[in-house]
């Protein structure tokens, strides 16, 4: 693999396609990708892995939009009001600045309510809504929406805006969780008869929950995830807390952070230990640290440690941005009770 394809799908659970993205990042002078969120519960430090996605294929030469998708967090179920639409939007891009930096200068947010309603779009969502069967819409749907019972229309609706997303943001690479994959091969199937390519897709991994197991972070379960906003002794304490069995990987949230939230962002992983313990080890790369964590060369107790270190550095920026706009962070936090 070329440098600059492994760079572009490095990470990634899966990539649609190889050649196609291959094709992209090696061959054309430019191309855009975008990314989409909904803003709708706490925002917390799992969505750093496709974040780093977007701002390695920045660093390609691509053109970055990230779309915080208003429209679609009252779609699925009504989690954001349209009274919210505004304020979660502003605390989602917020966030998102801090916790890319610098890399966020590479990328215009948009509103998916400053384009969704254009006559344009809406009739192409006409134009979809008579090709996809609801069943297919509902298969699309159950891995992102949250269906209670009987699906609600809206939640039909919800995957068709997402297809649509790639046409009207002009993307040649789409970026996604794993969740959003049956979205976006139902796009794969309908795009063209829209008159506009399938587009390339590039999955990423979700993290497991800090209680382990098969469950994703969870925005609605504090005890899952840490907020980027969240304070350094609190996240200590909640990774101090997390599953972490010793020489295991499967459902390891705090290596698995190794693997996609930290190495993407520096160069090294130091795990400071006691000189009784044969003292401080770097790792230059996540292979290294992986071996060495299967062959239980360093404890899970000193690997929190570092996990938690690295991510209060990490997430300071947004931190220290509420933290100085703190009436913004009580505002929007009242709404997630």
């Amino acid at each position: 693999m070329s440098d600059r394809y492994e760079t572009a799908v490095s990470n990634a659970e899966e990539v649609v396609t190889e050649d196609e993205v291959r094709e992209i990042v090696e061959l054309r002078k430019s191309f855009n990708f975008y990314y989409g969120t909904a803003p709708t519960g706490p925002f917390h430090y799992a969505y750093l892995i496709p974040l780093n996605k977007l701002v390695q294929l920045a660093e390609l030469g691509g053109r970055g939009t990230l779309l915080l998708a208003d429209y679609h967090a009252h779609l699925d179920d009504r989690k954001t009001s349209f009274e919210l639409m505004d304020l979660r939007s502003k605390y989602y891009m917020e966030c998102i600045r801090g916790v890319l930096g610098k890399g966020a200068d590479r990328l215009r947010f948009v509103r998916g309510s400053s384009y969704q309603h254009r006559r344009d779009y809406v009739e192409d969502l006409y134009r979809l809504s008579a090709m996809v069967t609801t069943t297919r819409a509902k298969r699309a749907a159950s891995e992102v929406v949250r269906m209670r019972g009987e699906a609600k229309v809206s939640e039909l609706l919800y995957p068709l805006l997402q297809i649509l997303d790639v046409k009207y943001l002009e993307a040649d690479i789409t970026v996604g969780g794993i969740d959003q994959r049956n979205i976006y091969m139902l796009g794969r199937e309908t795009l063209e008869a829209l008159e506009y390519q399938k587009g390339a897709y590039i999955f990423m991994p979700l993290l497991v929950s800090l209680k382990g197991g098969e469950h994703k972070m969870s925005a609605s379960d504090p005890s899952t995830h840490v907020r980027v906003t969240d304070p350094p002794e609190t996240i200590r304490s909640k990774i101090k807390k997390a599953y972490c069995p010793a020489g295991e990987l499967e459902g390891n949230p705090l290596t698995a952070t190794v693997r996609y939230i930290i190495f993407p962002r520096y160069d090294k992983f130091v795990v400071r230990r006691d000189e009784r313990y044969g003292g401080d080890v770097e790792f230059d790369s996540v292979t290294a640290f992986e071996s060495a964590f299967t062959a239980k060369e360093v404890h899970p107790l000193d690997v929190k440690a570092a996990v938690a270190e690295h991510l209060i550095e990490l997430l300071a920026p947004a931190r220290e941005y509420f933290e100085r706009h703190h009436d913004l962070l009580e505002e929007v936090e009242r709404t997630f009770q």
